[in-house]
């Protein structure tokens, strides 16, 4: 059975290493994204089964990544994770699949990573 692949993209270096290290340890293939720019360039070199997504970024924030993913038809589960839910409205609208609301628990953001791959109750 193949590994879910998880493309993780925050700006907060220490928020990515976390991530990586919790969905590694649960058998995910992890890449991680320090803006939207990265995002997309490893979005270029490769498919995710899921993808979580910082909106506020330096050179790309998610929102505008967002846009461009779907201008690209990417077809991709994408969780904002953000610490500014007056942005979620907009989120939405430009295709998130759900926007989680920062802090979150890491069994949470799990949870909600598998629901989104369709892996209820892993």
């Amino acid at each position: 059975m193949e590994k879910p692949s998880i493309l993780i993209v925050d700006d907060e270096e220490n928020v990515r290493t976390a991530l990586v290290r919790w969905f590694n340890l649960r058998g995910f293939e992890v890449s991680e994204a320090g803006d939207g720019v990265e995002a997309l360039e490893k979005l270029d070199g490769g498919q995710f089964d899921v993808i979580t997504m910082d909106l506020e970024m330096p050179r790309m924030g998610g929102l505008e990544a967002l846009l461009e993913i779907r201008n690209r038809n990417i077809e991709v589960p994408i969780l904002v994770v953000t610490g500014y839910p007056r942005d979620a409205e907009v989120a939405l609208q430009r295709g998130a699949a759900k926007v989680l609301h920062k802090p979150l628990h890491l069994k949470e953001l799990e949870r909600e990573v598998r629901e989104a791959m369709g892996q209820v109750g892993a």
